[in-house]
Order: C-alpha cells, then structure tokens, then sequence
C-alpha cells in the first residue's frame, strides 16, 4: 500500500506538472502541428449504425490545419474497409477510396481554418467495397480512414499522428475512425437518468480512472451512451465524459478518450480485452458494469489495465 501510495503522489505530481490546464497543452502540441498539418475531428455524428439501415448514415466534420494556417491544403481523400468480427471471419475486403474532398470544399470555420465535412451510409460503404448485405452483419465495423494531401505533395494519414494528436483534450486528430455496425435497443431511454458509479478495479495507475459518485447518463444515440463530467485520478483532473456503446449483445467503450491529464502525452480511455454483455432480447439497464482498458496507449510507462466499474440506476 505504501509503494502504491508514493507512486500515486508522483504521477499527480508529474500530471499537474505536465498538463495542468488544456491551454498548456496547446502550447506543448502548437509547434508540432505547425511543422506538419493534421485533420481535427470537429464532430462526428453515427459512430454507431443499425446493420440492417442501408440508409444510416455517418456524418464527420473536420478541421485542417498547418503552417499556413489552411493555404497548403489541397484534398483529403476518404477511403473505407470492413473489420470482419464474426467468429468465422468469412469476409474479406481490400480497402478502397470512397470519396474525394477538394480544397475548394472546405469553408473557413471560427477559427479561420478550413472546415469541411462529408457523410456516408451503410449502402454506399458497402457498396465501394463491393459487398452486400449478409456479408457484414451486427458486430462487425466499417474503418474510415482519412488521407491528407499539402499544395507541396506532403501526404498525411493515420500512420504518421503520435498519441498526443491523435487523442488529445483539444487536438483530436486520429485520420481514423471505426464505425460499429450494431442492433438497436428496443428505447432510446434505456441506459440513461441518474447512476451511481463505483469503481470495482482500480488499474496500474493506482487509483480510479473515474471518480465514483452520482451523474447523468445521457443518449448521444440509440445506443451510444455518455456518463456526464466525471472527474478523474482522485479528483485533481478533468472533469470528462465518458463514452460506451451497446453493440451486438456487449457493452463496448468508445475508444481514444481522454482523461484531461497525461504523463508524456495523454492518458486515454479505450475498448476492453473481454467486454461485459447485455440481454439483446430483454435489456436491464437498472445495474451493469463496463469493462476498458486504462491508459490504452501506456502513456505513463506502467502498461495498459483492464478495469471495470458499476453503474446502478437511482
């Protein structure tokens, strides 16, 4: 208990140090985006899509940003393939280009960069990949990645962000995104209202990723739902959402979600190794537990952990 107790007192000392405020990590990451160009997710609307809605649609926003302060953009490319989660993983696809979006697009946002979005459906991802209904069903996922393109003929993708961009509390910036093909629950009431949550597995951080109290759960959509500012590592950092998906008869949480805090970059939230299941037919949202990964990209040295924590209905 005591080695525990040091190690907590150092990593708070080493966060508040490190990122006290979002503006000094603006002003740690400012001079690396200046020397490159990154695509910031400014929003994305249906992470999570009925597999049996041709029509559901994913909408991203982004904002582009480089040395020039927008004037070296010249096209983001879209491309899309399927991740294959069946048992049986009988399908298998190439990934193929989507959409282009030109320069010309993009309109100046409120920050005088460009801002541009550009939206698909489930019928037409499938359809460029050259699939049909049948050969992707409820769990899988499509994968939208994004390439950037400079006036210089520099190309950006998801290759080439370190964790700080790609999951950061201001630049979110990860030129990918995983769409999860889901079954819909019966209400979109379900999992919401006032929950109580307690943490039941503390990970290598030594203390609780998320402060246990009372909050508001609330429906992003059918079935992505957000526990509402929560504080995090004791108390001293955020407080931050937190995202979790009903997907195919498991609770999955949303990947890449920070904690407001980081060692060397930033320490994010992600989906378990083992996630904990729903009833798909009859779903209980009065008591349940959730599983992820603590501190997925290991920013602290100390290694990724699988932690759970309960939330139970008031």
């Amino acid at each position: 208990m005591k080695q525990i107790n040091k190690y907590y007192i150092g990593l708070l000392t080493l966060l508040t140090l490190a990122c006290s405020d979002d503006d000094k990590t603006v002003d740690i990451l400012l001079p690396n985006v200046e020397r490159g160009a990154v695509l910031r997710t400014v929003s994305i609307q249906g992470s999570a899509l009925d597999v049996l809605d041709t029509s559901a649609t994913t909408t991203i926003e982004i904002e582009e940003q480089d040395a020039e302060n927008g004037e070296l953009l010249s096209e983001v490319r879209v491309f899309v393939n399927l991740t294959d989660n069946t048992d049986d993983e009988t399908t298998t696809t190439t990934e193929a280009q989507l959409a282009t979006i030109s320069a010309s697009e993009f309109a100046a946002g409120p920050f005088g960069l460009p801002r541009g979005s550009f939206m698909t459906t489930v019928g037409e991802i499938a359809s460029t990949l050259g699939i049909s209904t049948g050969d992707y069903n409820c769990g899988d996922a499509f994968v939208i990645r994004l390439e950037l393109e400079l006036t210089d003929g520099r190309v950006f993708s998801s290759d080439d962000v370190t964790g700080t961009v790609q999951g950061g509390s201001f630049f979110t910036s990860p030129f990918q995104y995983t769409i999860n093909l889901i079954a819909p629950l019966p209400s979109d009431d379900l999992f919401t209202g006032q929950y109580q949550l307690v943490t039941e597995t503390v990970g290598n951080l030594g203390v609780a990723d998320y402060v246990d109290g009372t909050y508001t759960v609330e429906s992003v959509n059918n079935t992505t739902k957000v526990v509402r500012s929560i504080p995090t590592l004791g108390g001293g950092f955020g407080p931050v959402d937190f995202e979790f998906q009903f997907i195919c008869g498991e609770v999955v949480v949303t990947p890449g979600q920070s904690l407001g805090a980081g060692c060397n970059g930033t320490i994010n939230s992600g989906p378990a190794k083992v996630n904990t299941t729903y009833d798909l037919n009859d779903p209980d949202d009065r008591d349940f537990v959730i599983n992820f990964t603590s501190d997925e990209s290991d920013d602290c040295g100390v290694g990724p952990a699988q932690v759970s924590l309960r939330l139970t209905k008031i």
